[in-house]
Order: structure tokens, then sequence, then C-alpha cells
């Protein structure tokens, strides 16, 4: 096996061991791929937390060229297969659609694709239990068919733990670097995971809350910081008043948006 650049040589023997000992050939089963080069696997599972006690590279840059390579697929995808008369507005409302960091966490977990992320944080490793364990989200009596399948709108502004998109992206640029840089195999591969939602999508994309809540002809009246963190004061056209907070600027909007928009739904 010889590993790729963003490994160090030394690390053959140490990737076949995780590989064996962690059982990462589930993983393989569960996407019906059969990585050639086993490190590309288990660098998109390695947190940085983790890698900072070995000399195994964590998924950062992976997911960072699986984000950009998620973008383009969708968007490829939505230009080739739906109404050609899509404007390019209404594309980018797709691409972040299905591009949302708590939509991919649920694909992730729903899909049993989360069972081998390699951390070393007790913070991390409870929220990320915490997110598993809401039953709200995921039903005990659930399949994954029916998880994937599911109008899961409702999940997307829920606070999952980042990691679990992180690693969703980290994987499609792991199976893009395996495959030799083949987006087809790629999009094979990944393509059932997204199962119906590019159809409910492109009939009803879940709007940026703050597209969404300008769309409804609300305006952002103030915003500022104080000691308590960022503040936004937001009104929708009927007069009425909602106040967003939030660690910045950009999040206390986002939050007034969303409550301006969940309370006239």
């Amino acid at each position: 096996m010889s590993l790729p650049p963003i490994m160090p040589a030394q690390l053959d023997n140490e990737i076949r061991r995780i590989f064996h000992d962690e059982e990462f050939e589930e993983i393989e089963h569960k996407l019906n791929y059969v990585f050639q080069n086993k490190a590309y696997l288990v660098s998109a599972y390695t947190h940085p937390s983790k890698s900072n006690n070995c000399l195994l590279i964590s998924y950062e840059r992976l997911e960072f060229l699986g984000d950009a390579l998620l973008d383009f697929l969708v968007i490829r995808h939505t230009f080739l297969n739906y109404d050609r008369n899509l404007t390019p507005g209404r594309v980018t409302d797709i691409r972040q659609d299905l591009s949302n960091n708590n939509r991919l966490a649920y694909i992730l977990v729903s899909s049993n694709l989360h069972t081998k992320i390699r951390l070393n944080s007790n913070e991390l490793s409870n929220r990320i239990k915490s997110y598993l364990n809401n039953k709200n989200i995921f039903p005990k009596t659930q399949s994954t068919n029916d998880r994937l399948n599911e109008n899961i709108s409702q999940w997307t502004d829920t606070t999952a733990p980042k990691i679990l998109a992180d690693v969703f992206e980290a994987l499609i640029a792991a199976i893009f670097f395996d495959s030799g840089n083949s987006l087809e195999i790629v999009w094979k591969i990944i393509e059932p995971f997204l199962g119906t939602l590019f159809d409910r999508s492109i009939i009803d994309p879940n709007l940026n809350s703050i597209r969404s809540f300008i769309n409804k002809g609300g305006k952002i009246l103030e915003e500022f910081v104080d000691e308590t963190g960022a503040v936004c004061l937001v009104q929708m056209p009927d007069g009425s008043l909602y106040e967003g907070h939030g660690k910045n600027k950009k999040l206390a909007k986002y939050d007034a948006c969303q409550q301006a928009i969940n309370n006239k739904n």
C-alpha cells in the first residue's frame, strides 16, 4: 500500500493496524466502496484532537476539499437533471440546503457512518452522544431507509456537532483521491445517501433563515455588541419585533431572523 502525500511514509504499518483493529471495513461495506489506499479512509475519520497525539494527519485538509467537491457535484446534478430555467439564486438556495452542516450530520448518523470517528476529547464525545441520543431526531424504531427518506427540514437548524458534517465531507475527498480523482465515482457513492433530498429541495428548498426573512419583507433594524454578546433587532412587515442574541453579529442576526420566521409559520 503506497501512502498518499498527506501521510508520512513511516505510517504504513500504523495505518494497517488501525484499519484492522478498529474494523474500518465496516465503513467500506456501508459505502459499497473498497479503498485501495486505507490511509485516506482512516484520515477522514481522525479528528485533530487524536492526530495531535500521533503522526497521523487529521481530516481537516480532506474536509476542506470535500466541502468544495460537494458544492460542485450538487450544482452540476441540479443543472443537468432539473428545470433548466432555475435561476442562479435558486440553485444557490438548493446548494446551501443540501450542503447544510446539520443535514450532513443527520445523513452521516442515519447511515451509521459515524461509528468509527477517532477523537480524544471528552467534551466533544459527550456532545456527539447527546445528539445521537435525541429521540426526537433519531427514533429507535426507524430504519436507515426511513430516516433518509424522511422530511428532515425540521432538523436543519439543530445544533449537531460540526465534526459529523466534517467527516461526511472528508469522506467525499477521501473517495475522490482514492479513486484517482474521479468525480463520477464520488457521485455514484454519495448520491444514494442523499435519498430524496434533491427532489424535496428543488420543490421547497429550506432557505437560509436570513435570506428567507428578507424575502418575507423583514427588516434588520439594529445590530450591536454589549457586555452579554452580540444583539440584533429585526422587524416583520406587520410590525412585530424580534431580538436575537449570539457570540457575534452574524449569529445574533441568524437567531433573530429564525425567531421571526418560526413565529410566522
